[in-house]
């Protein structure tokens, strides 16, 4: 059998299937001519080819972000089986400033680790540890490495669940021209981009340059019939609803039990009438969009050359990479309400009903909450590699990156001056502001209980725009060094090592608006602050062939690693990590990871200030006469809370987010165990089984308003400790109920703390399975491709005190960002191409399993979504010789989002599902 390193490379590369390539079939020849030393993701240790790496990677060329059709990276990630749970996107508009974002093993973008050449890139402004795709240019990536496993050994804190590896094109020569354009079958959401890339070198070096722009216009929630009005069950009917902070307002009487009774004064007859939920709520979702929109234009540019070759000592080259991005985003809500519930005295002129009322008002004639961010990233990276005489090679570089956000948001309301106009006051009957009489701007008191009051000179009065800006800064220092132990081996490859000293230094910075600073904006926390820290690590790694071509052990390798890591915040830490590689045949490969990880509290963990979110919750209170928990019904009851009190059917919790400075490290141990097979009596077939453990603990999270809430109310007698991180109302400025601490005027449950603590664990397991298979036919080649990943569990434990919950072939709100999203047992796709000499065409077949609520009501009607299907379809030609043409159509069967209960927007789960249909694109691709 021939030993050589080439012939054991290419074997392995065969083999291995621990990467999962696009649909491209490499021939025997080519494959022997791109066997060279390359450094894998997950390990610092030169090897050959990424086929030799023992951990689970995944990775994807740019032919494979090509046929899926996206025009950025977070829609390709976000659709990777092994990704879940809640992710920031182009379908979520509330509580999203712009980001896209990518969460492995649904544990957070914040424990997933994104680099670029193996370097990381700056935060998106205080969510430390969260990259924004956004900014990262498609058309410049060579390839997405996705290491499935822990690498805190390797890169640091972050990478918890893994990492993704973005690599870029430092070797293209030539030119290339591309334009993408493409609209759904509603003619909406249209997507457009233009790039070009120029690459040029010599035996001395290589230059390349890139330009990018890319456009995503808007999509209306009105726009489809799935959710162009928010839906509400009674009883068995699925009704039109919406908010209870309607136009004209709704409003609640003292004369009755609070949230007994709503009243609205009729638009069309104007007598005061009961409030009915299925005709005067407010649909938020004409407002609202579906998909936002973004444009990105982005500039990037790479270079090295080689300075000097000196003999028996080293070589020495000089490289750099800069980036530019700026990414123009916007998110347009429903007009801004009196979510605070002012009471209006009974002698404002024009209270219909001569008594004090706390109103809900919905402020419809300023036309919306715009939000609008303007994001500039730079990212420089500078350094100098070389390799000594015996082989080693080194690296040192320095990088550095800034992220500047100028948002603002325009329509929000001035609070007391709303209050001036209202004429409002507190329960004792004394103003809670400057009476309209005695402020010389007042234009005049405001009709709330009519359409159309609020004039121009008023909302200009009453109205403010918040212009906070973001920043954060990025400083890293690497010095890298790898080799061999002299020559020393026990096989044709010898043992080798790596070791390396990191110095990073992270900051951020919130400037607030003037406006917010004297509290003058409702909802917005105007305080003013930033933080820092500084980390020094060392590590190590050694990879240690031991056998090869035995009897009983084709190959048998091991690896180890450490990294030890100093912070300024939280002091040091050290972790571990094992690698073992065995083949008992060349058919059938064994590998096994085990390694420690970790993650620093980030700058917004550890420095953010209260400020007020309004959670999205199932209130146990709704209906409550029904429910089967004799506890509910008594607190309930206790609380004085009607059971029929609309305000409650689609609720809305206020509460107080803010960071920790006494927090410490998460701590995590995962483990996988993996086979890969190669059957030799089928040519260029593989298959992988690769099952995954991980558990973190000591995890940094906030509990949900969902947990907090049915928590307290399950308890006999409000017991269960959490009902004290329920505050009330006056804890965010909002009017108090007459009759529970933990509510407010309307009903709805306020104040509830949502400050960071290291309280919560995760545990998740799972298989990844993946398929490969090419072969000839006819005139070209068919590939097939299939990847899934099977979550056996997702567990959930947000404190000692709550019971741990297990979120696998569920739906609920994540535990990460607490927006509701779904966690499928099984999520995959099966992609099947066929290419000849001048055309290709192609499908990919994406599945997401069922699943079901995690916490249904009793009388909920919908908990259950069923396995979603979605086809795409591609086709290429490129008969030309500079000129390919190319398009295809994304979820062809125009598959639908199912319909839940629980939503957190739009009748359904925009995370987990496609929102925008069916939809056409087409590519023109000039080369030179």
């Amino acid at each position: 059998m021939d030993r050589s390193r080439l012939s054991r490379a290419i074997k392995s590369a065969i083999a291995t299937a621990a990467i999962s390539t696009s649909f491209a079939t490499v021939s025997f020849a080519q494959q022997s001519q791109q066997v060279e030393e390359v450094v894998v993701t997950g390990s610092r240790i030169q090897r050959t080819t990424d086929a030799t790496s023992a951990t689970p990677i995944s990775v994807f060329d740019a032919a494979a972000l090509e046929k899926s059709g996206n025009t950025t990276l977070e829609n390709f990630l976000q659709e990777i089986p092994s990704v879940t749970g809640g992710q920031l996107g182009s379908s979520v508009n509330n509580g999203n400033p712009g980001l896209a974002t990518v969460s492995l093993r649904g544990l957070g973008a914040s424990r997933t680790l994104v680099l670029v050449d193996g370097r990381r890139m700056v935060s998106a402004g205080t969510t430390t540890g969260t990259v924004d795709l956004n900014t990262i240019p498609t058309s410049i990536i060579e390839r997405v490495e996705v290491l499935r496993d822990g690498a805190s050994t390797i890169y640091g804190s972050d990478a918890i669940a893994g990492v993704i590896n973005i690599i870029t094109k430092k070797d293209f020569e030539g030119a290339e021209v591309n334009f993408y354009a493409g609209t759904s079958t509603h003619n909406d959401g249209q997507e457009y981009s233009a790039s070009m890339t120029l690459g040029t070198g010599n035996d001395n070096g290589h230059v390349v340059v890139n330009a990018e722009y890319s456009k995503r216009t808007d999509v209306f929630q009105s726009e489809r019939r799935f959710s162009e009005c928010p839906l509400y069950e009674s009883g068995d009917s699925v009704l039109c609803g919406g908010s209870p902070t309607t136009s004209p307002a709704r409003f609640t009487r003292p004369d009755f039990d609070n949230g007994a009774n709503n009243w609205i004064v009729d638009p069309d007859t104007g007598q005061v009438r009961i409030y009915d939920a299925s005709t005067d709520s407010y649909n938020y979702a004409a407002a609202s969009y579906l998909i936002t929109p973004q444009e990105v234009f982005t500039m990037y540019g790479y270079g090295d050359y080689q300075i000097a070759d000196f003999k028996d000592v080293t070589t020495l080259d000089a490289f750099g990479e800069l980036t530019f991005a700026n990414r123009r985003s916007d998110q347009l809500l429903a007009p801004e309400g009196t979510f605070w519930g002012p009471t209006i005295p009974a002698n404002q002129p024009y209270n219909p009903v001569g008594e004090d009322v706390s109103i809900g008002r919905r402020i419809t004639e300023t036309g919306g909450r715009a939000f609008f961010q303007d994001v500039n990233t730079w990212r420089g990276v500078a350094g100098l590699k070389g390799e000594w005489c015996n082989g080693w090679t080194w690296d040192v570089s320095y990088n550095y990156a800034r992220w500047v956000d100028p948002q603002i948001e325009k329509g929000r309301a001035n609070q007391p001056r709303f209050d001036t106009l209202l004429g409002a006051v507190d329960s004792n009957g004394n103003p809670t502001s400057t009476p309209c009489a005695d402020d010389a701007e007042c234009p005049g008191l405001w009709n709330p209980f009519q359409n159309g009051t609020l004039n121009q000179a008023q909302i200009d009065y009453a109205t403010v725009t918040n212009s906070p800006v973001e920043k954060s800064t990025l400083r890293e220092v690497q010095a890298n060094m790898s080799g061999d132990f002299g020559g020393y081996a026990m096989t044709s490859e010898p043992f080798k090592w790596a070791a390396g000293y990191e110095f990073r230094s992270e900051s951020a910075e919130v400037t607030a608006d003037g406006a917010a600073e004297l509290g003058q904006i409702y909802f917005v926390t105007g305080n003013s602050w930033g933080g820092s820290y500084n980390v020094d690590e060392f590590y190590g790694e050694v990879r240690l062939p031991f056998m090869e071509g035995e009897s009983w052990a084709d190959t048998l390798a091991a690896e180890a690693s450490f990294r030890y890591s100093d912070y300024d915040t939280i002091g040091s830490d050290t972790t571990w990590a094992a690698v073992l590689d065995y083949a008992p045949i060349e058919q059938v490969r064994f590998r096994g990871t085990w390694s420690q990880g970790f993650r620093a509290p980030g700058i917004d963990d550890l420095f953010s200030p209260q400020q007020l979110s309004a959670e999205s919750y199932s209130d146990p209170c709704y209906n409550w006469t029904g429910s089967s928990n004799a506890n509910i019904r008594a607190n309930c009851q206790a609380d004085g809370v009607n059971p029929t009190n609309s305000a409650l059917a689609s609720a809305q919790a206020t509460g107080l987010f803010g960071g920790n400075p006494d927090l410490k490290a998460e701590q995590s141990t995962s483990w996988t165990i993996g086979i890969v097979w190669t059957p030799t009596f089928v040519e260029d077939l593989s298959a992988t089984f690769d099952y995954y453990n991980i558990e973190v603990d000591d995890a940094i999270g906030t509990f949900t308003t969902n947990t907090l809430v049915s928590s307290c109310y399950e308890s006999a007698n409000f017991s269960s400790p959490n009902c004290a991180l329920i505050t009330g109302a006056n804890a965010i400025g909002a009017t108090p109920s007459r009759t529970s601490p933990r509510r407010q005027a309307d009903g709805t449950v306020a104040g509830q703390l949502l400050t960071s603590q290291n309280i919560s664990t995760f545990k998740t397991s799972g298989v990844d399975l993946g398929l490969n298979y090419s072969m000839d036919v006819w005139q070209g080649t068919v590939s097939v491709d299939a990847k899934a990943t099977w979550l056996d569990e997702y567990k959930f434990r947000a404190s000692n005190e709550e019971p741990e919950i297990d979120l696998a072939g569920f739906y609920g709100a994540d535990p990460v960002t607490t927006a509701i999203t779904g966690f499928p047992e099984w999520k995959g796709y099966i992609g099947a191409d066929y290419k000849a000499d001048n055309w290709s065409a192609g499908t990919i077949l994406r599945w997401i399993g069922p699943v079901d609520d995690i916490n249904p009501g009793d009388n909920d009607l919908a908990t259950h979504a069923d396995s979603t299907w979605y086809m795409d379809l591609h086709a290429s030609y490129f008969c030309w010789e500079n000129m390919t043409v190319s398009g295809g159509i994304r979820n062809a069967w125009n598959q639908q989002p199912p319909y839940v209960t629980n939503y957190d927007d739009m009748n359904t789960i925009p995370i987990t599902y496609d929102t925008l249909g069916r939809f056409f694109y087409g590519t023109v691709s000039f080369s030179f």
